[in-house]
């Protein structure tokens, strides 16, 4: 591990040679690295290697704890929980005469952000970018601190990855996660409490990526992916011998382009997925999950789905996440070796935002899977960001109201703060003659216009299943939705396509109304 501040203090190389030294050097997962926050109120694992059967030591502040290490080499500390502090002290982890120095560590939140393209998409390429970068270059976030996990994929767990914690400078900020550097900046000034982001994304990577092994192996929820994979295997040979003719093609175009002095804007092929492709079945959760655990942390935010909307997959994905959060909540503990207790942290993700390319059918049912997510599960949550994205784009720059109102969800569920942090969510529906009665949950200070125009985006159908534009008003924490050819209703929607074009149905503290449906036709 590289610091500035990490010190080494081993025997000297015996005279005749090297080849006496010890096998096992002391070491600290790099999880533990100077600039490092470690989360308050919440035993402390600490972790790596040394020599077999050697006794290593651990300090922080008033916090200390010892253990042998086993007969591999690995020795794992957990300290008693430590309360919130934005002083920067030292930890000294020690091993006969061995001594690690970690510097300027903070004592806060810690949470893990993951998904695809759009959690990893950077500040730099946010619509709020350039100020954030001014403010970060003149030291404008004291208190937060940022780990970057590379993307890699793996068949079996591995134990770490090649990074360290970084200060929140200009160009560490610039390259991070936009969404979860906003979720960030923001619980840090709203909660006054350090804060340490830890990216763990890759686009392009649908959940399956995402799960843990057995999941994949044996889960029912994980059906569907067994299915697909082995098709996917068994294709691949030929999926590979079209990729490899495309990709000539690709660059003997993009050269004749250079040649001639003419831009080539054509993308490249992408390569099949295959065993060995980096986004494969649990490939992604075994290289850049799986080494973060058992770090504490107080929850995760996640921005994925885009790869799910299509068939076969959209309608299994609330089941697919549930498995997925099983397995990181249940892993995250056993990899503690005993030491410390499953628990269910919270897991808030992002409803997929309005895109007119997304597919007409899929984009609904995955935000309404998105919404069971959150209404089925445990310490489960999601915000809405309909009203956040670009029709033209599948990665919307708007990414400051994404992480803020993660951040505002965060703290009503997770702190406790007595704040609204969603906007209406749908309860139910009864009829009246020719009017549709809705109710809601969510209502926050009452229903609202968004936009104090009236609302859109709703429709209504009889019994034939017809759905055509509907005439809504608001009365009290209910909306009264018909249409003049709609005698008998039977069923309303919301938003309920991939690009709804006005928006403008939430709550009177501004927070916009998830999509829905009344009916499962």
């Amino acid at each position: 591990m590289k610091s500035r501040s990490l010190r080494y203090l081993l025997f000297p190389a015996l005279a005749f040679g090297l080849s006496q030294l010890p096998l096992f050097a002391l070491t600290v997962n790099p999880l533990f690295s100077d600039y490092a926050v470690l989360q308050q109120d919440k035993p402390i694992p600490v972790w790596g290697e040394s020599e077999p059967g050697e006794t290593v030591s651990v300090t922080f502040g008033e916090r200390s704890g010892e253990a042998k290490a086993d007969e591999n080499g690995q020795w794992i500390i957990v300290l008693d929980p430590l309360a919130g502090s934005m002083e920067p002290r030292v930890m000294t982890i020690q091993a006969g005469d061995a001594e690690i120095q970690l510097q300027e560590i903070l004592v806060g939140e810690v949470w893990v952000g993951s998904g695809q393209s759009n959690m990893a998409w950077p500040v730099r390429a946010s619509l709020d970018g350039e100020a954030v970068a001014k403010k970060a270059a003149a030291g404008g976030y004291p208190g937060l601190r940022l780990f970057k996990v590379p993307v890699d994929g793996s068949d079996v767990r591995t134990s770490t990855v090649n990074a360290t914690w970084v200060l929140p400078t200009e160009a560490n900020v610039s390259n991070f996660s936009a969404t979860a550097f906003y979720f960030a900046a923001k619980l840090a000034q709203d909660r006054n409490v350090a804060v340490g982001m830890i990216q763990s994304a890759n686009g392009g990577t649908n959940a399956f990526s995402w799960i843990n092994s057995e999941t994949l192996e044996s889960d029912p929820a994980a059906e569907t992916v067994r299915t697909y994979w082995a098709a996917t295997l068994k294709n691949h040979p030929a999926a590979m011998e079209r990729y490899k003719t495309q990709l000539e093609k690709w660059r003997a175009d993009a050269a004749a382009a250079k040649g001639k002095g003419e831009a080539f804007a054509v993308r490249a092929p992408r390569e099949p997925l295959g065993p060995d492709h980096v986004k494969r079945p649990a490939g992604h959760y075994n290289a850049m999950i799986a080494p973060l655990q058992p770090f504490a942390i107080r929850g995760v935010i996640w921005y994925q789905g885009e790869a799910n909307s299509r068939v076969p997959f959209n309608t299994g994905y609330n089941d697919l996440m549930s498995a997925l959060v099983e397995d990181w909540r249940t892993d995250w503990a056993a990899a503690s070796r005993g030491a410390l207790e499953r628990t269910d942290f919270p897991f808030y993700l992002v409803q997929l935002p309005n895109f007119a390319g997304g597919d007409p059918e899929g984009w609904p049912l995955i935000r309404e899977q998105m919404l069971k997510f959150w209404q089925e599960g445990t310490n489960t949550g999601m915000v809405v960001t309909i009203d956040t994205g670009d029709p033209d784009d599948i990665h919307p720059a708007n990414k400051t109201p994404v992480g803020e109102r993660l951040a505002q969800f965060a703290r009503a569920n997770t702190y406790r703060e007595n704040i609204v942090y969603s906007g209406p969510v749908y309860d139910s529906l009864r009829i009246e003659g020719s009017q549709a009665i809705v109710s809601f949950t969510e209502v926050g200070g009452g229903l609202a216009s968004l936009n104090e125009k009236p609302l859109a985006e709703f429709e209504i159908a009889g019994a034939d299943g017809k759905f055509v534009p509907a005439v809504v008003s608001i009365k009290g924490d209910e909306l009264v939705v018909t249409a003049e050819s709609i005698t008998e209703p039977r069923a309303v929607r919301y938003a309920w396509k991939a690009n709804p074009e006005v928006v403008n149905f939430g709550n009177r503290e501004g927070l916009p109304a998830s999509p829905f449906r009344t009916d499962s036709w």
